[in-house]
């Protein structure tokens, strides 16, 4: 069965009547409604504005945790623990992002993205300051769990907020873009982080986020409007009595008839077990075995050790660290949406122009430079750590970064776009397990990652993490080729279908 953006777009185009077209003349997937409260006839500057601080969100929820990371050492010598043990505050609100994500997809599926944001930012806020000011080790630990717990929304749900408001030909720019965003928030942290543990303390590198949290919480709840909109169904609960600004209502706005119930909390495992889902575990969770090595050991092992290495073999402080894990990552992933967004969405183009149909497995194909790129990186880093004593070793070191971190970006975009291609009115459950994939293996990076370079040096460790990103990418590739006719056999979810 073909998806059902692809099926009402064919039953569209059978009756030729009103189709609406992109600016190439295909039409646009979905088909927008004639309802101007359809978030896919808002102005596009409407649009752009709703875009930026939905990035802002994602943005500001890994800058928030990772803050920290150039002050692990600093942490621990205040807190009388190890600077591993020190950095276990940010691999607990790493598996805590995994957890929530789970929690606000379902509920910004009923009730609305607004609310979920408004609701769950502000409890992000509260932990902020409370870990902030904590005076042990455990109580930090908690408190970073329950920042991690409520950031988590903004890795969802703005994901959701980018496919309500953009058709198929313009979705993969800007998934991109909040994609990048939520990347390159953990990157671009570092930077600050370093001077702030330095010269200040390292308490405010958990207090500076957390005000610029709560600037985002205000940009949501002046400038953010409710883009949850069911096709198919009744009108809104409060569509009897709409007035201008009843999208800005805290309270949200859902479908008639519509509560929220355990199984809706159960849907990314339902998508796993059931039996017209098997496509999902084919189709979807391989980019997501594809999402666990590139995620960690591109971005996430280099954030979460290089404080650690750089003082042990460089003998630098939090501010030095800091520039170079910051510059390194955030310049390669910056540039690597640059050239990511608008391959993937050109690859779309062209096939649509080609075959006459939706082939979202072409998306895919945006990827194959950075299959080189990735392995290259880790080795770049891994031998320029085992030879520190050699001169200038650390521009090894921190080029490896950028490289990983730009090929990260280049597999990261369009394995999202893909999904949420395939999966549309899914599409919160396809982050949800995007992202606990992601947590799931973050989460042990700082258990393992520096004693297993330790042991069996880190040249090594860098062969076996650029060997098991290869090995990776082999589903994806599969994918490359099967994953139509899969999806064609195996038919779609059965929930959600009118969003």
């Amino acid at each position: 069965m073909d998806s059902p953006e692809k099926s009402s777009i064919e039953a569209t185009e059978s009756s030729k009547e009103a189709v609406k077209l992109d600016r190439h003349g295909l039409p646009l997937i979905p088909q927008p409604s004639d309802d101007p409260e359809d978030p896919l006839n808002w102005s596009r500057g409407q649009k752009y504005i709703i875009v930026c601080i939905a990035s802002l969100v994602a943005f500001m929820g890994g800058f928030a945790l990772a803050s920290s990371n150039p002050a692990y050492a600093q942490i621990g010598l205040a807190l009388g623990v190890s600077a591993i043990e020190a950095s276990y505050i940010g691999t607990i609100s790493i598996v805590a992002t995994g957890i929530g994500s789970f929690i606000w997809a379902p509920i910004s599926n009923i009730y609305g993205r607004r609310p979920v944001l408004i609701f769950s930012q502000a409890i992000a806020i509260v932990a902020g300051f409370g870990s902030a000011y904590a005076r042990s080790y455990g109580t930090i630990i908690v408190g970073r769990f329950f920042t991690g717990l409520c950031v988590a929304s903004g890795n969802v749900v703005t994901f959701a907020v980018i496919s309500d408001l953009f058709c198929l030909h313009e979705r993969g720019k800007m998934l991109g873009l909040v994609t990048v965003a939520l990347i390159n928030g953990p990157h671009v942290a570092s930077l600050p982080g370093g001077f702030i543990a330095q010269n200040v303390g390292w308490r405010w590198t958990i207090i500076v986020p957390s005000i610029l949290v709560s600037v985002c919480w205000v940009l949501i709840v002046v400038a953010l409007p409710e883009t949850l909109y069911v096709r198919g169904l009744p009108k809104c609960v409060e569509s009897t009595r709409r007035g201008k600004y009843h999208r800005m209502r805290v309270t949200g706005t859902r479908a008639a008839d519509r509560k929220l119930q355990l199984i809706d909390f159960a849907r990314p495992f339902q998508m796993f077990v059931c039996p017209f889902c098997i496509r999902s575990e084919k189709i979807k969770s391989r980019p997501r075995l594809k999402y666990f090595p590139i995620v960690v050991l591109g971005c996430v092992m280099p954030a979460q050790t290089v404080s650690a290495l750089f003082r042990t073999y460089y003998k630098w402080g939090s501010a030095r660290t800091g520039v170079a894990l910051s510059v390194s990552t955030t310049i390669g992933g910056v540039l690597g949406e640059v050239v990511s967004g608008p391959v993937i969405d050109k690859l779309m183009e062209r096939s649509r122009k080609r075959e006459g149909r939706v082939r979202p497995e072409s998306r895919l194909h945006g990827m194959w430079p950075a299959i080189l790129l990735l392995p290259a990186g880790l080795l770049m880093f891994g031998f320029s750590i085992a030879n520190h004593e050699l001169k200038h070793s650390y521009i090894g070191a921190t080029v490896g970064m950028a490289v990983t971190c730009f090929a990260v970006q280049m597999i990261n975009t369009p394995v999202i776009a893909y999904c949420v291609d395939c999966y549309k009115p899914q599409a919160p459950e396809v982050i949800q397990l995007l992202n606990f994939a992601r947590s799931a293996m973050s989460f042990t990076v700082g258990f393992w990652s520096i004693r297993y370079g330790d042991k069996v040096g880190f040249q090594f460790s860098g062969l076996t993490y650029a060997c098991v990103s290869v090995f990776f990418f082999l589903p994806v590739l599969w994918i490359m080729i099967y994953g139509e006719r899969l999806r064609a056999r195996l038919g779609e979810p059965g929930f959600n279908k009118e969003m």
